[in-house]
């Protein structure tokens, strides 16, 4: 067997240890990008380094390999919430042109750390890294972002995890009354605004809870079993942004000039893309949030049409009106187009 680099043992054998479900040689291959024979002699190496591998059937006909040796590991403590921290980071970078390189690296990162876990407590660690990344749903768009009491943001991560109820004090935004709310909470939205999805008693449909709007939070001992078929992306994914109404069908075209910078911008996670001949772009979407899609496409002025729905045009043809009027400026002195 031919010398293999000392970094490239070393990277392997990381990987090996973090990845809880194990690795095919499919998967050494692909994230390596090296023959299947060279797969066989690096996880080999790894295994004449660091002691035995352990062989894993995950019940797709293929064997995991994974390093269970304490050879890599340090005392150090790393928890489930700093490892979603980086996934939320790097999911963010994501959908920012030019910046899914970083986003890679901070993927890296987590693995790194994951690595250095202790045997007896990974198996702990995964099930709680599961439900917070299951939980922590991105619903991002561009502008800027309400600050947050990281001390909520931790009370209600812990009230996800642990399947308790919380309680709350809530000013409703239409009201401005208050009142006391005890809700199952579900996952986190981020956006502009940062909203909480849960239950409450009685009540099937989610609802959306703005955390800026929360005070005196507390956790109560009440558990509730989470409802399995409630799947927080696909419930995200109905919106553009955070707001919840019926999904429409959406199809702007935007110009030449505007083709390049909306074509690496990522306007809805099931969007589709599609180039004219006459340079223009075509973005067809589905979601629901028509308010917040106008506030968006302001932001575009007349580099983009909105092609479909009519309701869609409508909306943003009198917000932009009723934005002139409120700064004494006429129709035509506003850059939207419908």
């Amino acid at each position: 067997m031919r010398y293999e680099g000392l970094k490239d043992i070393l990277d392997l054998a990381v990987r090996l240890q973090g990845a809880y479900g194990g690795l095919t040689l499919d998967d050494i291959q692909a994230e390596f990008s090296i023959s299947r024979r060279t797969a066989e002699r690096r996880r080999d190496a790894v295994e004449a380094a660091f002691g035995p591998l352990e062989c894993l059937d995950q019940g797709d006909g293929k064997r995991h390999w994974r390093l269970r040796s304490d050879a890599l590991r340090r005392l150090v403590s790393v928890s489930a919430e700093e490892l979603v921290g980086l996934e939320a980071a790097a999911a963010a970078l994501d959908g920012r042109a030019g910046l899914g390189e970083r986003a890679a690296m901070l993927r890296k990162l987590a693995t790194k750390l994951q690595a250095t876990l202790r045997a007896d407590s990974q198996a702990r660690m995964e099930s709680k890294l599961e439900v917070l990344v299951q939980a922590e749903g991105l619903a991002m768009r561009p502008g800027p972002s309400e600050r947050l009491d990281q001390g909520l943001l931790a009370l209600l991560r812990e009230a996800i995890t642990t399947c308790r109820v919380a309680e709350f004090r809530y000013l409703a935004q239409s009201t401005r009354q208050s009142s006391w709310q005890r809700v199952r909470p579900y996952g986190l939205l981020y956006g502009n605004r940062t909203h909480l999805v849960g239950r409450k008693e009685q009540v099937d449909e989610p609802r959306l809870w703005r955390l800026a709007n929360m005070s005196e939070a507390r956790i109560t001992d009440e558990a509730f079993a989470r409802d399995p078929a409630f799947d927080l992306q696909r419930y995200a994914e109905r919106s553009f942004g955070t707001y919840q109404e019926k999904p429409v069908n959406v199809v702007l075209r935007f110009d030449a000039k505007a083709a390049r910078d909306a074509a690496a911008f990522r306007f809805h996670p099931n969007q589709s893309v599609e180039k004219n001949e006459d340079g223009s772009l075509m973005v067809r979407f589905k979601a629901g949030g028509i308010d917040e899609m106008c506030w968006h496409l302001v932001t575009w002025g007349e580099s983009v049409t909105v092609e479909k729905p009519a309701r869609l045009r409508r909306r943003l043809t009198a917000m932009c009106a009723s934005l002139a009027a409120h700064h004494g400026l006429n129709g035509g002195e506003l850059p939207c187009r419908t």
